[in-house]
């Protein structure tokens, strides 16, 4: 069932009559599969409204504070500063490298915490976990902009404190983690990719609006947009009240059982003893070169999203002379061709390869990964295009493209939700959150130092992150051009379906540079055992 232009949602009686029926305890919340996806995109929209209208300002806020400390250190500082002023390149590698090391820290506080509270999610309930990561993510905002409102009485280092709230609830990570099982709880595999994709029209609608928003209210101050942002993220806040649970009750295992005597000791075994099995079942679902494969793609959302949003800002900036404020404006261009893409282009093509129409008949999967690797390459056309941009021209030309592929996390997501059971649907969205924590991880100090570097050598190298996301993103449309669609349910035949020779062609070419990133192990496991049945 495909998604209509009008309807981020639609199913039919039949596709909802195999749905898992929420739990619902209140008359306010939504139960009905189309509802939920509704009040989860609107959560998304309002979300991405709040930091989309932030975003801007708080990094003009942050360049003005390490811009004054900069000049105060001079021996005559000016008695006015402009913007144009924060345009040396002391001041733009501080600030890039300021957002690195927080992005970097942040991503580590994520990455130990998230498989934790993925298990608590799965056992106890999303909408509990939904509720502390919000409000992880509205502490650590608060926090920040009380470090900025305070101005030169106080160090902006202390910035680096703030990625601890979100032990809170997990961050971001989490959030997303979380309304993604909520949409895989409720929607079967046919429209599973339209929901996801519903998820994603709200979260873009979101920054298309807090992205005019915010340029338009900076003229007057950026702390117009900030304030701005409280209100909508309480909003967000609100809407939670008509979120369901999702979660069916299960019957725990007879194992758990034994170690649950209600005293603190064997309350501390029994949860040790199912994060070892999670992690067990977590490593069996990684045992599938198909699913191992899409899940390298999950590296790359947060550096792509990274690379067109603040340190775009930063490049256009500084390499055209544009205030940020005009930049915010560029980047609403690119939010509109991702609504396009998604909400459009996507559905449409989706229709069309299993209409038979064009081409033969095509399966949900097989759709779905044509579609990730057309996706997978505009990305890599895209930056190509904003790393060689020696004009503005090149570079807006180079954002549209680039944001052709905007569909790739949500169709890789429906990929590898198809290579596993609905019992470890959490696990999974929990495994990709993981991963694109690391993507941060590895992605936050490194195009900070590309930047930095590509300032000093001035020229066309200050596209020197780009350049660089740009082999990474060829490395990742290679690696999906290799993704198998055995369904779950079939993975005693997988040895069969996998020869020998497509591994060894896969290992000698991409899989040699997904192991220059640490993305997975050396070995490719041809057998897939399949997941033992156990209490989430």
């Amino acid at each position: 069932m495909e998604m209509e232009e009008t309807t981020p949602l639609l199913l039919g009686d039949e596709a909802q009559r195999h749905q898992r029926a929420p739990i619902s305890g209140s008359f306010l919340q939504a139960r009905s599969v189309r509802s939920i996806c509704f009040v989860i995109a609107l959560f998304s929209f309002l979300l991405s409204v709040s930091g989309a209208v932030s975003d801007v300002p708080t990094t003009r806020l942050i360049e003005d504070h390490i811009c004054r400390s900069y000049y105060d250190e001079q021996s005559s500082p000016p008695a006015d500063i402009d913007e144009a002023m924060c345009k040396v390149d002391e001041v733009q590698s501080r600030m890039v490298f300021l957002n690195g090391w927080i992005s970097m820290i942040q991503g580590t506080l994520e990455l130990l915490v998230a498989f934790p509270y993925g298990i608590y999610a799965d056992r106890n309930g999303r909408k509990t976990v939904l509720r502390l990561s919000l409000l992880g993510v509205i502490l650590q905002s608060v926090y920040g902009w009380g470090v900025l409102a305070m101005g030169q009485a106080v160090s902006i280092n202390l910035l680096l404190a703030s990625p601890l709230l979100v032990l809170a609830g997990g961050g971001g990570t989490v959030l997303v983690s979380t309304m993604y099982s909520i949409i895989s709880d409720v929607a079967d595999e046919a429209s599973r990719v339209n929901a996801f994709l519903s998820l994603l029209v709200g979260g873009t609608m979101g920054d298309l609006v807090g992205l005019l928003l915010a340029s338009r209210l900076m003229l007057s101050s950026p702390w117009l947009p900030i304030g701005l942002s409280l209100v909508v993220i309480a909003l967000a806040a609100g809407t939670m009240v008509f979120i369901p649970e999702t979660l069916p009750p299960r019957k725990r295992s007879p194992d758990s059982d034994m170690y649950d005597d209600g005293s603190p000791l064997a309350a501390v075994g029994s949860h040790a003893r199912e994060l070892r099995d999670q992690l067990a079942t977590a490593a069996r679902m990684l045992r599938q070169p198909s699913l191992c494969l899409v899940l390298f793609a999950f590296l790359c959302p947060v550096p792509v999203g990274m690379a067109t949003s603040t340190l775009f800002v930063q490049y256009v900036s500084k390499r055209f002379g544009w205030s940020m404020a005009s930049v915010g404006y560029l980047l609403s261009v690119k939010t509109v061709v991702n609504i396009l893409v998604i909400a459009v282009a996507i559905p449409g093509l989706s229709r069309l390869l299993t209409s038979g129409a064009l081409v033969r008949s095509l399966s949900v999967r097989d759709k779905d990964k044509i579609l990730a690797q057309a996706s997978a390459f505009a990305l890599v056309i895209g930056f190509a295009l904003l790393a060689a941009g020696s004009s503005i021209g090149v570079v807006v030309a180079g954002l549209i493209v680039k944001t052709l592929g905007g569909g790739l996390s949500s169709l890789c997501r429906s990929l590898a939700t198809a290579h596993t059971t609905p019992d470890n649907t959490a696990k999974l969205q929990t495994v990709i959150g993981i991963i694109t924590t690391v993507g941060m991880l590895v992605a936050a100090p490194t195009l900070a130092f590309l930047f930095s570097l590509g300032m000093r050598l001035g020229g066309v190298m200050i596209g020197l992150p780009y350049a660089a996301m740009t082999f990474y993103l060829a490395v990742t449309a290679f690696a999906l051009c290799f993704v198998r669609t055995a369904a779950p349910e079939d993975a005693d035949a997988l040895p069969e379906a996998y020869s020998l020779q497509e591994v060894v062609m896969c290992d000698s070419a991409s899989i040699r540079s997904f192991q220059s990133h640490n993305s997975m192990s050396s070995g490719i496991l041809l057998r897939r055992s399949r997941a033992s049945s156990h209490s989430a």
